[in-house]
């Protein structure tokens, strides 16, 4: 099959379209989050400054022999939604409106 000219643009605009699109939609996922001392985050890897968060547990060995690792403190988790990279918190993170 062949295109004109007028055709090839009118598909280039349209991938054009379709890929800022998506771009956009990466952009609407996660969040953006800042820190207790009112620090925006970025990822330490990509710089990107959209994430998703969670929690996990410190566990230690006593508590652990204890069987008493529900006991253990939490950590806030904040992952990269480009890259993946993991950043850990000791202490609250908040998510930030856009503006």
């Amino acid at each position: 099959m062949y295109y004109n000219k007028e055709e090839l643009e009118r598909l280039r605009k349209e991938g054009e379209k379709q890929l800022q699109q998506l771009e956009e939609e990466e952009n609407l996922q996660g969040d953006r989050y800042r820190s207790e001392a009112g620090i925006q985050i970025q990822c330490l890897h990509c710089k990107y400054d959209r994430f998703e968060i969670g929690k996990a547990l410190l566990n230690t060995r006593g508590m652990t022999f204890l069987d008493l690792d529900w006991l253990n403190e939490n950590a806030t988790t904040l992952i990269c939604k480009r890259c993946g990279y993991i950043h850990w918190f000791n202490k609250e993170v908040t998510v930030m409106k856009d503006e």
